[in-house]
């Protein structure tokens, strides 16, 4: 099945609403994975709603719904503040940021939502640097060694004259 490709990833688009979200974390069942999120972000933007700020990660994304499999593609993606920010320090000193995320949500009967998400990093969020993956495949070929130069032969001693 192909990927749907969405106008912008947020875990609601990826198939968890809170209604959803509170069907799926409760007292029986007080964890769950909702989506693994993976991408390369190159700017970010802010941005307000009803619900408050927002900053929206512009690059290339991809989304997987954890509880169904399905798979979602975009060049815009939403996350919760206390993700994104930490994303938009990295691209503050990098043109390109690499990221990769487990988000899901647990138990918790004093949030208004009664549930609160979650974050497991799958990779450190890192500066994308294309030459340095050059170099790493450059560097891979090492040319042969060159023979060590031999010693020089030591100077026969001079004839004497008759």
């Amino acid at each position: 099945m192909p990927n749907e490709i969405l106008r912008k990833i947020t875990i609601k688009n990826c198939g968890f609403p809170k209604t959803e979200v509170r069907q799926l974390v409760t007292a029986e069942n007080p964890a769950a994975n909702l989506i693994k999120i993976m991408g390369i972000t190159s700017s970010a933007k802010p941005g307000q709603t009803d619900n408050g700020e927002y900053l929206r990660l512009i690059g290339q994304f991809r989304a997987v719904n954890m509880q169904t499999g399905e798979e979602f593609d975009s060049s815009q993606c939403i996350l919760p503040s206390f993700i994104s920010d930490s994303i938009a320090d990295a691209l503050s000193r990098s043109s390109e940021v690499e990221f990769a995320l487990m988000i899901g949500a647990k138990y918790e009967p004093t949030s208004v939502t009664e549930y609160v998400f979650t974050v497991t990093p799958l990779i450190e969020a890192k500066v994308s640097d294309k030459m340095a993956a050059l170099l790493a495949v450059s560097d891979a070929y090492v040319p042969p060694a060159l023979p060590a130069p031999k010693a020089a032969a030591p100077a026969k001693p001079a004839k004497k004259a008759a």
